[in-house]
């Protein structure tokens, strides 16, 4: 369980870079649960313009959540967090078109499935200033190298 999620920064387990980190804290892990904060900002890559983030942004943010239960266990255990490869979102609902800057998002993922090879399944949320707002299915795959994975599929 993550006791002090202020003092964990989340670069050292979410293997994105910089202003592509959008997960402020993870308020909870456990091996099964984890769930994490948000604070929608204007001027990031992701933005349009000063209206905050589109809808679809509540999928990589679950996918950031995600990732970070992933890469806890691998910076508690001594290695750098691996990226993964979101593979496919099934069932997604999102109650509106966007989120306002300053809106405070709380994400939560919960595992339904993981194998040996890295596959894993996980049931997502997402709620707005404490709304309920998106739901979605992740499918994620975390392979020992990225790189080795994607050259493995060329012809």
């Amino acid at each position: 369980m993550v006791t002090d999620p202020v003092r964990l920064d989340p670069a050292l387990y979410v293997p994105h870079e910089d202003d592509a980190i959008l997960v402020d804290t993870v308020w909870q892990e456990s091996p099964f649960c984890t769930r994490g904060t948000a604070l929608v900002r204007a001027l990031t890559p992701f933005s349009e313009q000063d209206d905050g983030w589109p809808c679809w942004m509540a999928i990589e943010l679950m996918a950031q959540v995600v990732a970070a239960s992933a890469g806890l266990r691998e910076f508690r255990a001594g290695a750098r967090a691996r990226l993964g490869l979101l593979l496919g979102v099934r069932d997604f609902l999102c109650a509106r078109d966007s989120f306002a800057t300053g809106t405070r998002l709380q994400i939560e993922s919960i595992e339904s499935t993981r194998d040996d090879s890295g596959m894993g399944v996980f049931d997502c949320s997402l709620a707005a200033d404490g709304t309920a707002t998106a739901s979605g299915t992740l499918t994620v795959y975390l392979p020992e190298s990225v790189d080795s994975y994607l050259e493995s599929l060329e012809p």
